[in-house]
């Protein structure tokens, strides 16, 4: 009989307990209140601590090539010429998921340290002007516990120097002259920030790419988005067109020499005309047919060299590619971060989390306790 009851005891304790502590937290409820209006304070101070940053977004649509529409209309001449242009078609080397990884490479990143800014400045007064490798290096604002977390790894800096030319610590090599195998410290702190603050990202679905730039200036993220698009650009045009450039550079070198053989050969068939006029003989007459054969064989070379180098000219121009700039750059008038309402919910609902956690843990303790108690009685009246 006693062991049928001991079920239903038990869950009505349980019941009473789980009514006890909503008891008492409700009770608590000021302290809650407090820890949120707390944490929700200190939510506004980092909020308002972390610097405002602008974010510049281009959508770009790279031209899309179809292997089997290659050289169009030119491939009868381009067989005339000896060139196949559909050798190698739809295969242009370099496609749009690569290029995030372009803009994180160093040697990209580089280029961008002597950028010319302007930093945004109130209506009727003109912004300062500096290179981007200054205003990133040097012109970065930070959260006030980022300067205290910083402060020893300085002073051991500070320490350390002591002694040291400043001439010496103080130069910095031109960026034309940077060995990337051993990179300057500068240098590499710049590519380290900069690497955070350029952003692509392709669209599989559009296949088109995004670019965003990130910058504590709205201006400044502009002209960098502006300035990125472009340089990709030029990248994208030099590495699918390279191959095409050597060939057009060898096929004028080739058409050049052509030209030269053949005016050399037409010069010497002229000078054998003109020195035998009054002499009639077979071997004459041999010599001046086998300088014509020389000059029209000179000639054909010449005039097949002087073909290849305008095919190579179309076919360059037909695989420089485009991107079509659907979404340009435009300053930013608000601040993508940081969120500063984000911050006071977050931080009000951690702050009465904590409280809420404080209460139910000493209820839990203290009823742990009262049941220890109430077990040791229990066993002590039995005892008896």
């Amino acid at each position: 009989m006693t062991q049928g009851t001991t079920a239903p005891e038990t869950n009505n304790n349980k019941e009473i307990d789980l009514l006890d502590l909503l008891r008492r937290v409700w009770d608590a409820r000021r302290r809650i209140v407090k820890y949120a209006l707390i944490g929700g304070a200190a939510g506004l101070i980092i909020g308002f601590s972390i610097p405002k940053s602008y974010v510049t977004t281009i959508k770009l649509a790279p031209e899309s090539k179809n292997g089997s529409q290659s050289g169009g209309g030119m491939a009868g001449l381009a067989a005339m010429a000896g060139i196949n242009l559909s050798q190698g078609a739809g295969n242009d080397g370099i496609t749009a998921a690569i290029f995030p990884e372009i803009v994180r490479s160093t040697p990209f990143l580089l280029e961008f340290a002597e950028i010319p800014v302007t930093l945004s400045a109130p209506k009727g007064k003109t912004g300062v002007q500096m290179s981007l490798f200054d205003y990133v290096t040097e012109h970065q604002k930070q959260a006030w516990w980022k300067y205290i977390t910083a402060f020893p790894g300085q002073a051991i800096g500070w320490v350390t120097s002591i002694g040291r030319d400043k001439a010496e610590e103080e130069a910095l090599p031109a960026l034309d002259s940077v060995d990337l195998f051993f990179l300057p410290t500068p240098y590499r702190s710049f590519v380290g920030a900069l690497n955070k603050m350029l952003q692509v990202e392709e669209d599989k679905k559009s296949s088109m790419l995004e670019v965003k730039v990130t910058m504590q200036d709205p201006l400044v993220a502009a002209v960098v988005a502006d300035s990125l698009v472009m340089k990709l650009q030029r990248y994208m045009t030099a590495y699918r067109t390279q191959k095409t450039r050597n060939d057009l550079e060898q096929n004028i070198r080739q058409n050049a020499e052509a030209k030269l053989r053949y005016y050399e050969a037409e010069d010497r068939l002229v000078a054998a005309v003109d020195q035998n006029r009054t002499i009639s003989s077979e071997a004459l007459r041999t010599r001046i047919e086998r300088l014509r054969n020389e000059r029209e064989i000179a000639y054909n070379v010449y005039n097949q060299t002087a073909s290849q180098v305008e095919v190579t000219k179309i076919k360059l121009q037909e695989e420089t590619p485009i991107a079509t700039v659907v979404e340009p750059a435009i300053v930013s008038d608000r601040p993508a971060a940081p969120n500063k309402m984000l911050f006071l919910v977050g931080f009000a609902f951690l702050g009465a989390f904590i409280a809420t956690g404080i209460v139910v843990g000493k209820s839990l303790l203290v009823s742990a306790s009262e049941a220890g108690t109430d077990t040791d009685l229990n066993s002590a009246e039995l005892q008896a």
